[in-house]
């Protein structure tokens, strides 16, 4: 029978004009956000209040002059590198310096457009303006050390002369400049702490002892306004030190903490006591330059956050941003925070899973975790508290119960009653760092938990976890699929092992080493009417095929050639129903787990297919377009009309 339906329509299943075959142009819905969570820079106008510049983790620049409640899009910047941080000149507003991967960039006309970089070739991380001369510029390098220039950016030379010192190849995070004294000068500088000199960078001089016993970097730095040598310094382990003569000694101020370290430290203007920090955690304050700390007010997330201010207009507005924050700002220096409404772009998502019913989208960006209710067009809620370790990188939703969803970052596994209004950790959860928890679909008491150390399995739904065989292989798990017609047959596709099988439900497994390539799988799905037909795909699309449950596999050719653009996805109830994108444009369907294609859409993305989710009980395909958000492409009446139903 599967035969005979192979031959019926494989004349369509590759050319596009067939008439009962062709694929249906489409278009894919916008699903509304997720919002921009990967901003890398924020520059308020020193001058006009609620003018924006923001720098994307896309490369693009976005400027709102409305507090951020609309966008527009500046100029690209040639070559479109990662943008690290934005400065202002502080003679000439509409003139902006954009310190980048690939050297530094300026507009003189607020954005329109950007000249060719300097310093080119060489990774920027800061770059500080001389407030007396704007035509004196510092660069901070990746792994170059330290750079000046004398004409506004046009030429640099290095600036790393020493006597005890090589900083010709150190990282340098941060540096700042005395105001009242501009020929002092301080950087950040890794791997020696602090740096100070005292003529203008023609030399520089250690500031701090040799950095760090403790494995931590000096990574951000504050000069205080009208206080000559009043300085402060933040660690990526969260500690403070503060000095009061330029440097030579220094006197700490706040103990690092886990997960806490110091992201950005900002002086609130006209209040030159006044230091708001950004850290791994969330917003700490300072009302005696660094003496004391607090936790910051208001309701933002427990997210890694930095910080912007300005007092344009004699009115003081902080701005939050990070990765998985967005943009929200403050009017009453950080007593309560409000989403700017605006959407300057979209925000990459890594991860994408549906709920069975189809109704609940959940999607991973960076460390946060968002749902979308799809019975709300264009409404994407943040995940709730506890959800801890950094970087999601994994989100299931379980088969059998209703609102129950588990995800995986660096400090274990998670779970939500509600939709991931609320997490918290699996009862039994290890400290391991997890890359995978998925729960199976037909024994609802039954867990796996993949990392580092192997495979875990429980029996209990996560209050206890076993080690299973064979005890700490590693295997890098990307996806399970398990059997509907089988409970203990369950597949694995791995990072670099090829295909792992367990005949026992999970609690041993073996790999499946005969036919397959030595690179990675990065799905396995099986036809349902063929019990014996298991499919494994390769990052680049290529198709293998067993036909003995998973014991050797035979090169199987689908109707299109490898490709780096290329994303598959099962719905993990029903694996045999099975997508695939290419180019970021042409969409296959099959449902027998990959024996027969069929072209159901050609529909460009407009951009490039990081995650793709597949619901077959609503024929709704999911994708998640790098700094674009989720979108979604409806095929139920396309698959309806091919499949005779």
């Amino acid at each position: 029978m599967n035969r005979a339906y192979i031959l019926l329509i494989a004349p369509c299943v590759v050319l596009a004009g067939c008439a009962a075959g062709g694929p249906a142009t489409g278009s894919w819905e916008e699903t509304g956000g997720p919002a921009a969570q990967d901003i890398r820079a924020v520059l308020p106008d020193a001058q006009v209040p609620g003018t924006i510049t923001v720098a994307l983790g896309s490369g693009e620049v976005a400027l709102s002059t409305d507090g951020g409640r609309s966008w527009r899009h500046a100029a690209p910047l040639p070559g479109a590198p990662i943008v690290n941080q934005l400065v202002q000149d502080p003679d000439n507003r509409a003139r902006i310096l954009a310190a980048t991967d690939a050297g530094v960039f300026a507009t003189t006309d607020g954005g329109r457009s950007w000249g060719a970089p300097g310093a080119p070739g060489t990774g920027i991380r800061v770059l500080a303006i001389d407030p007396w001369t704007p035509a004196s510029l510092y660069a901070g390098t990746d792994g170059k050390g330290l750079m000046k220039s004398t004409d506004g950016g046009a030429t640099w030379a290095p600036a790393n002369q020493s006597a005890d010192m090589d900083l010709g190849s150190a990282d340098v995070y941060d540096i700042a400049i005395d105001f009242s004294r501009p020929d002092q000068v301080y950087a950040a500088v890794v791997p020696f702490g602090v740096v100070r000199s005292s003529d203008g960078g023609a030399t520089w001089t250690r500031a701090t002892p040799e950095f760090s016993a403790t494995g931590s970097r000096a990574t951000h730095l504050l000069a205080r306004n009208g206080s000559p040598g009043a300085l402060l310094y933040g660690t990526t382990a969260g500690s403070m030190m503060r000095s009061n003569d330029g440097g030579n000694s220094w006197i700490p101020s706040r103990t690092g903490k886990d997960f806490d370290g110091i992201l950005s430290l900002c002086a609130i203007p006209g209040r030159p006591d006044a230091v708001v920090a950004g850290t791994e955690r969330g917003v700490i304050v300072s009302t005696d330059f660094g003496t004391t700390w607090s936790p910051g007010g208001g309701d933002l997330p427990q997210l890694p956050t930095r910080l912007a201010a300005t007092g344009a207009g004699g009115r003081v507005v902080l701005y939050a941003f990070g990765s998985g924050m967005g943009l929200r700002f403050s009017p009453d220096t950080g007593n309560t925070w409000v989403e700017t409404g605006g959407e300057p772009g979209g925000s990459t998502v890594t991860i994408l899973a549906t709920n069975p019913k189809g109704d609940r989208v959940f999607a991973a960006t960076g460390p946060v975790c968002m749902t979308y209710n799809t019975g709300r067009p264009g409404i994407w809620a943040d995940a709730g508290p506890g959800l801890t370790g950094g970087a999601v990188n994994s989100v299931s939703a379980d088969p059998t119960v209703p609102g129950r969803v588990y995800a995986t970052t660096a400090a274990g596994a998670f779970y939500s009653t509600d939709n991931g209004a609320s997490w918290k950790t699996t009862p039994g959860s290890m400290e391991v760092s997890a890359y995978l928890v998925e729960a199976h679909p037909s024994i609802h008491t039954r867990m796996f938990l993949a990392c580092d150390q192997g495979m875990f399995v429980s029996t209990d739904n996560g209050r206890a976890w076993t080690h299973a065989r064979p005890v700490g292989s590693g295997w890098q798990v990307r996806s399970l699929t398990f059997s509907p017609s089988n409970a203990g047959v369950i597949f694995g596709a791995t990072t670099s092992s090829g295909v792992i099988l367990s005949g026992d439900g999970g609690f041993t497994w073996e790999q499946a080493r005969y036919g397959l390539p030595a690179g990675g799988i990065v799905l396995v799905t099986l036809d349902d009417s063929e019990p014996d037909a298991y499919y494994a795909y390769t990052p680049d699309g290529q198709c293998y095929r067993s036909l003995n449950r998973g014991l050797e596999w035979n090169k199987y050719s689908p109707p299109w050639k490898p490709t780096g653009a290329f994303r598959i996805a099962c719905d993990p109830r029903t694996p045999s129903s099975v997508v695939a994108v290419l180019e970021h444009r042409y969409v296959y369907f099959s449902p027998s787990g990959g024996g027969t294609w069929f072209r159901v859409a050609d529909a460009d993305l407009h951009g490039e297919a990081v995650a793709l989710c597949w619901n077959a009980a609503t024929s709704t395909l999911y994708a998640g377009v790098r700094d674009r958000g989720v979108f979604s492409l409806y095929l139920g009446a396309r698959i309806r009309d091919l499949l005779g139903q």
